[in-house]
């Protein structure tokens, strides 16, 4: 099942509301490409159970689907007596220290202490209570209620314009990913990610078991932001996460940095995703507000390459038709535009060349008509170059390698096809027509239509693509 109509992908968070076999296969065919699993909820044993059962209902409905782990990350939680919920009214006191017998609310991190201090905003449950800290003594906090509200037990706790020491990876997301070595991971999301130093130490736990995922690193502090160029050099993905993002920063600034740091994606041949309450309100009702789809809509002509549902896919009364809502939105927006806006794109190598040629023919106004791309790929690295172009024709990336496929769910308006490459190196023209019949086949490409193929000379031999045709299908 192959779905050429829209082009920027659909992450969609698995859940209580959405675990049932017949919602997961209706949520693909509604247009989920990847499935996201929060560490922060559920045990290991659950998310196992629910990966396995994804990919047994996506092998059946023939639909690539990529799997996300989002790892849990450093954050700070709270606690409260007994696990009760504490009603809070605007103009109260409340304590916070390192336990509940002589405070309101116990803190996770120790390290909290050392860096808040009088006149400090401390946001609990993304915002929903705000206290303000009015004096701080040793390893007690006393603080004023800005709000009326529920402080509940668990729900964590942002400090903006702080930056909370200890590693990116803690000891409960290292014991998951010992765990998840025999599972199907595509991507993994590491939260509060701050520096470069961050991915390349979870590079290195996953070297360690042998887990072949790409790292999709979470912009969510302003020291992330401060570091956005190392961190997007180094990791394999970007989410803008704008829940933590916009208790962190001043919430003005978040479309700013949306923007910008999709555009600096795109440049770099990166993937982007647009996360956090997209069409938040669908969490209970049948129909997301104005607003929301116009965030949605902004999102695509930001130019990113996916955006995704959290609690509205996990928890919400309306998973499938969130899906449902979210596909025609991108949809509708992306034919509405040309052409993404172009990006000042640097040619290092030969197969950068080509890719620039190629989107020039496209781009340019003459009298041939090109209906599509074609792209034979080893890693998937031309065809995610392809991609940062934001091509309005379709793109169709062709590999014989499963894992090439799967993360190309995360790359926008690429449709990925197995096929078994020719035998032999050498790449001649006669040779990809077996492709371009299996191709015609599946419906993909039609008689008649003009494509360009980009290939290497050689067959499976990352980094050498060097070769562009133009060719009508017969």
């Amino acid at each position: 099942m192959f779905d050429i109509s829209r082009k920027t992908k659909i992450i969609a968070t698995i859940g209580p509301s959405s675990e049932n076999e017949k919602i997961i296969a209706d949520l693909i065919r509604a247009g989920v490409n990847i499935f996201r699993f929060n560490m922060k909820h559920n045990d290991i044993k659950w998310h196992r159970k629910q990966i396995k059962k994804v990919q047994k209902i996506a092998d059946k409905l023939k639909t690539p689907i990529g799997i996300m782990i989002d790892l849990q990350g450093p954050e700070i939680r709270l606690k409260t007596k007994n696990k009760k919920n504490i009603n809070v009214k605007e103009g109260m006191k409340i304590t916070l220290g390192e336990n509940t017998h002589s405070n309101d609310i116990a803190i996770s991190k120790n390290t909290i202490f050392n860096i808040v201090k009088p006149g400090d905003s401390i946001f609990i449950d993304d915002g929903i209570v705000e206290l303000k800290v009015i004096d701080k003594k040793g390893k007690t906090i006393t603080a004023k209620v800005i709000n009326n509200g529920i402080i509940k037990d668990q729900k964590t706790i942002n400090i903006p314009e702080k930056n909370i020491d200890g590693p990116s990876l803690i000891k409960d997301d290292l014991t998951k990913l010992d765990r998840l070595t025999k599972s199907k991971v595509d991507f993994i999301a590491l939260s509060f990610c701050r520096t470069k130093d961050d991915i390349q130490n979870l590079r290195g736990e996953l070297k360690k078991r042998k887990i072949e995922a790409n790292i999709v690193a979470k912009i969510e502090t302003r020291e992330s932001i401060n570091n956005i160029d190392k961190i997007i050099k180094s990791a394999d993905a970007i989410m803008v996460a704008r829940g933590d993002l916009g208790l962190e920063i001043p919430i003005e600034e978040i479309a700013y940095w949306q923007r910008l740091i999709i555009e600096k994606c795109r440049i770099s041949k990166k993937p982007v995703i647009v996360a956090t309450q997209m069409l938040h309100s669908m969490t209970k009702n049948p129909r997301p507000t104005r607003a929301e789809v116009t965030d949605v809509a902004n999102a695509v002509f930001n130019g990113t390459d996916a955006v995704m549902l959290s609690e509205e896919t996990a928890a919400g009364h309306y998973p499938v038709k969130s899906v449902t809502e979210m596909a025609k939105i991108l949809e509708f927006n992306e034919k509405k535009i040309e052409m993404v806006p172009p990006i000042k794109y640097q040619i290092t190598n030969s197969t950068e060349f080509i890719i620039s040629s190629a989107m020039s023919m496209i781009n340019q106004k003459h009298n041939i008509k090109i209906d599509g791309i074609i792209i034979l790929t080893e890693t998937g690295y031309t065809a995610r170059a392809v991609s940062s172009f934001r091509p309005n024709i379709k793109t169709i990336a062709v590999t014989d390698n499963q894992k090439t496929i799967e993360k190309l769910t995360l790359s926008y308006g690429i449709v990925s096809v197995k096929a078994p490459f020719p035998s032999g190196d050498f790449c001649s023209p006669e040779k990809i027509d077996p492709i371009l019949k299996k191709l015609k086949n599946q419906g993909l490409i039609q008689k008649g239509e003009k494509v360009i193929v980009i290939h290497g000379r050689q067959f499976k031999k990352s980094g050498l693509t060097n070769t562009l045709s133009l060719i009508q299908i017969k």
